[in-house]
């Protein structure tokens, strides 16, 4: 799946799913933006990129501040001259039921998962449409589609990254751009090994995972960039308003 001549903004990418998915970009021949509101690691994941033989460009980028967000969108197209595909993959999230969530807790994380990912497409939409078209990967959760205990501000601001998606892709087929929607299961991140060490007994609860899961084990960042790729590439041409589940078979039952 070659990404030859085109240009990628990748939102979340110091870390975990965003930076497998700027290196699985960068390594198919994209010129690849990494976004992020840290830039320590923002600058590790172009350094990858660089010594994997990729082209990446860092842009410190808070994706819920809609002045950032011009800002990025414009230094993408001044740099590269143009954006073929956005990948908004930055997301936020923390474990409450509603009872116990803060006004605070849910404006910050709707802010960074929804907004975020309306804000992106908002100001990459018209350099799309200037480049003749383009594809946008919204990045949701196998929890937008089912409940699961302690997640439902998080499942409500995946929920809503689906139906945008739906929306979106209904507004700009006209425009040639795609929308599409990439919906993760448990995928063995920095982040979540961070979150298992902290239950106390972190093999207990990673098999705990393994067995909801039909295939018996966790995903990858590399899987979860291979399915990104796909749906950014050519290879997906027919698909749009569609949501990919990468989840192991965690949702069949």
């Amino acid at each position: 799946m070659s990404m030859e001549g085109r240009c990628v903004v990748v939102s979340g990418a110091g870390s975990g799913l965003g930076r497998a998915m700027a290196r699985r970009m960068a390594a198919a021949g994209a010129q690849v933006v990494v976004a992020g509101d840290k830039e320590p690691p923002l600058a590790e994941t172009v350094q990858l990129i660089a010594d994997e033989g990729g082209s990446a460009f860092a842009v410190r980028c808070d994706v819920s501040d809609e002045d950032d967000v011009v800002a990025l969108m414009h230094r993408t197209v001044e740099r590269f001259g143009r954006l073929d595909v956005l990948v908004n993959n930055a997301g936020v999230e923390f474990a409450k039921r509603v009872e116990d969530t803060t006004v605070e807790e849910w404006d910050w994380l709707m802010d960074v998962n929804l907004k975020g990912v309306f804000l992106c497409a908002k100001h990459a939409l018209p350099a799309m449409r200037r480049a003749g078209g383009g594809v946008i990967v919204n990045v949701a959760s196998e929890l937008a589609l089912v409940g699961s205990e302690a997640v439902a501000a998080y499942s409500a601001s995946k929920a809503g990254v689906l139906q945008l998606s739906r929306a979106l892709a209904v507004d700009h087929a006209a425009d040639g751009i795609r929308v599409n929607t990439l919906s993760p299961g448990v995928i063995l991140t920095d982040l979540l090994q961070t979150a298992l060490d902290s239950t106390g007994d972190p093999d207990k609860r990673r098999r705990q995972f393994e067995e909801r899961t039909l295939l018996g084990r966790l995903g990858t960042p590399e899987e979860a960039a291979d399915a990104a790729l796909f749906l950014a590439s050519d290879q997906s041409s027919y698909m749009t308003g569609a949501n990919l589940v990468l989840d192991g078979g965690w949702t069949a039952h």
